[in-house]
């Protein structure tokens, strides 16, 4: 009788050590699904969560160097977004032409009434163009294809200096008792001061919209990127000034440079052919 009440003691103590251990099991397997599950539940928000872009306003600033049709420049640029990027800089183009012989038109004589005959235009020309811009690039796709618009400013002249001259090459004469007629250009009529002819084309407004296309990047995804663009400045009607007048367009001239107006229409589109590497600071 004694060995069974021993016998049953020990049953209720190993099956009390059981439960006990039983639940704090429980209690560990709870504590512990608790944690997967808050560790889970954070995974998850933090997987839903969006990333914050790396694309933000002046988070990057690049700078590259420009060869393009008006000429070589510097330029800055950061993004605004994913698909919008800021560019800004300066261009600079300038350089002199060699001789150049242009033959004259005397479609009403002036001229053979007043050397004897039709003389040529004789000059040199000088081209200075100075724009600053600001432009916008948008990637549609993100990807390395881009359109731009934006703005150029500045003044793009051409200064043509020269005289008229006979087919042999000499200054032109006056014969006795007659003056210097005037030299028609595209309805300008531009004043001859002893066989000398100058004037200054300003080519276009000083603000010009602008409009292209392209491929590459002016913020580079790692250090350097190189961007290649086409496009189109619309200048505008372009003006003339002699000794820092503007000659303004006259009605019913007559032409002495043939089929001139071909030529300054097509001034009012400026074609941009852009080359460029970048190098991103940070």
């Amino acid at each position: 009788m004694k060995h069974l009440l021993t016998f049953v003691l020990f049953l209720s103590n190993l099956l009390f050590v059981s439960v006990f251990a039983q639940d704090a099991k429980v209690i560990d397997n709870t504590n512990l699904s608790t944690a997967v599950l808050q560790t889970d539940s954070a995974t998850v928000s933090m997987q839903l969560e969006k990333p914050k872009s790396d694309n933000s306003f002046l988070s990057h600033l690049s700078v590259g160097l420009r060869a393009s049709t008006l000429g070589v420049g510097v330029q800055v640029a950061t993004p605004i977004n994913d698909y919008f990027k800021l560019r800004a800089g300066v261009d600079f183009m300038g350089f002199k032409t060699g001789d150049i012989e242009i033959g004259l038109e005397d479609p009403d004589g002036a001229f053979e009434k007043a050397v004897g005959y039709t003389p040529d235009y004789n000059m040199k020309g000088e081209l200075n163009f100075t724009n600053g811009h600001a432009l916008v690039d948008y990637h549609p796709t993100k990807g390395i294809f881009h359109l731009t618009a934006g703005f150029f400013l500045g003044k793009n002249q051409l200064k043509a200096k020269g005289l008229l001259t006979a087919s042999d090459g000499s200054r032109a004469e006056l014969l006795p008792g007659e003056d210097w007629p005037t030299v028609d250009f595209d309805g300008h009529q531009l004043k001859v001061d002893n066989a000398n002819l100058d004037a200054t084309f300003q080519l276009g407004e000083v603000v010009k919209p602008y409009f292209g296309l392209g491929i590459g990047r002016a913020i580079a995804n790692k250090r350097v990127a190189f961007k290649f663009e086409l496009g189109a400045i619309y200048q505008g009607k372009y003006s003339i000034k002699q000794n820092g007048k503007k000659i303004n367009i006259a009605d019913n001239v007559t032409e002495n440079f043939e089929n001139i107006d071909t030529y300054t229409n097509i001034l009012k589109w400026w074609p941009m052919l852009n080359f460029q590497l970048t190098y991103k600071i940070f």
